[in-house]
């Protein structure tokens, strides 16, 4: 990994979700969150995308990313709350996105999970 990429530490104890992250890792020089989840999946999103997808009531989540992509300078401080919650404090004005594991997770746009998405899995 580059340097100055953020890895957040993540407990692992709590299986309640249905998909647990073991490591979180912003991947600053590409704007990207690395997700590794407790089943040995690998979730990369761009951080253009969370912001997009930014659940909170101003917002509503709705995936136009097209008003974030390059508009903005994305160097957000990423944190986990609680065991269930990662929080990303944007620089862009808007304050804070809380993501549940499980909404991250339904996000991955990676070749495996849009085929399960495709066959209604």
């Amino acid at each position: 990994m580059g340097e100055g990429n953020a890895v957040l530490a993540v407990d692992t104890e709590r299986q309640e979700e249905n998909f647990y992250p073991v490591e979180i890792t912003h991947l600053k020089e590409f704007e990207f969150l690395r997700i590794v989840w407790d089943d040995g999946h690998l979730s990369d999103y761009p951080l253009a995308i969370l912001r997009s997808y930014c659940p909170c009531p101003v917002c509503g989540g709705h995936g136009d990313y097209s008003r974030f992509e390059r508009k903005d300078s994305f160097m957000p401080v990423i944190s986990t709350i609680g065991d269930a919650i990662l929080r990303i404090a944007w620089t862009n004005g808007h304050h804070t996105s809380d993501y549940s594991f499980t909404f991250l997770r339904s996000l991955c746009s990676c070749h495996v999970c849009q085929a399960r998405k495709m066959l209604g899995g």
